[in-house]
């Protein structure tokens, strides 16, 4: 699911939040809280309340005043990765492998940097791949993800809000978005309470530049309703518009309410989308 090059390049990176929240574990991201940590910030001088025991005799023995040591605190950052399991989603193999790709490749720069990580697969009857740290369990996840079968049943905003991490700093989903806007804003909002939420938002060549032509019976693979169409010209270049505004309006939602959002085409390679796309939005460093 992810070559050795594209891991290796992975794992020199890291995701940027403004929101970090306290775990269990010490993990390796520098807070702006002091600590005990081993990595040294600076001296202050000492005030009646500190612990004695912070003071450093050295220093002391050289200047005759009292100076405490004031060292970095370290968090570890918690993530979960949402992935749309629809039938819209998995209908398409190249999109469905892409999603997933992208689904891995999220959470494995987060196992790199001792971020604990949560992959939610929304819909699909699998047991979340919970609260992993560490990148030696980067094989199991990818073997997971890799697993995961799409749903014929639910459509995907209409249940993720259940699935929602309560502990979570940072949620990155990723879905194709193609249900009412109306509904999907409004489950994002729902979604952004006390974390940082990223949209992905993949569709197909198919969805975005249709080649069909002619008349043709349509099938939502989702609600199963039909309709019959002649695909000309003019009408392709109605569905385009009209695709193309459903994406406007959740793109302009996403950014009134500070959503990091991204849309993308399956026939971008996963290494444009993961270390340009996603670092020119400045969610990597």
């Amino acid at each position: 699911m992810l070559p050795s090059d594209i891991r290796m390049r992975l794992a020199r990176y890291k995701w940027n939040t403004s929101l970090l929240k306290r775990g269990f574990q010490k993990g390796s991201r520098k807070s702006s809280v002091f600590g005990s940590s081993l990595d040294f910030s600076d001296f202050r001088p000492y005030q009646p309340g500190d612990d004695v025991r912070q003071i450093d005799w050295n220093v002391y023995a050289r200047t005759n005043r009292h100076y405490i040591k004031r060292f970095l605190d370290e968090q570890e950052l918690s993530i979960t990765v949402m992935l749309d399991c629809s039938a819209s989603m998995h209908f398409d193999e190249a999109k469905w492998k892409k999603a997933k790709a992208l689904c891995a490749a999220i959470s494995y720069i987060g196992l790199a940097n001792d971020d604990r990580i949560t992959f939610v697969p929304v819909g699909a009857g699998n047991k979340p791949f919970r609260n992993k740290k560490g990148v030696v369990f980067s094989s199991q996840m990818m073997t997971y993800v890799d697993s995961v079968k799409g749903t014929e049943q639910e459509q995907f905003f209409s249940i993720v809000e259940h699935y929602r991490q309560p502990t979570t700093a940072l949620t990155f989903i990723v879905s194709d978005c193609l249900e009412n806007s109306e509904i999907v804003i409004d489950k994002l909002k729902k979604l952004q309470t006390n974390q940082q939420l990223r949209l992905v938002q993949l569709l197909s060549e198919a969805e975005m530049e249709p080649a069909t032509v002619g008349d043709l019976k349509l099938i939502d693979v989702e609600t199963k309703e039909t309709v019959q169409v002649s695909l000309n010209r003019q009408v392709l270049t109605t569905y385009k518009q009209r695709l193309q505004a459903h994406c406007h309006e959740i793109e302009k939602a996403c950014h009134e309410r500070g959503i990091g959002y991204l849309l993308l085409s399956t026939k971008q390679s996963l290494d444009h989308v993961i270390f340009s796309e996603m670092r020119k939005n400045g969610w990597l460093s």
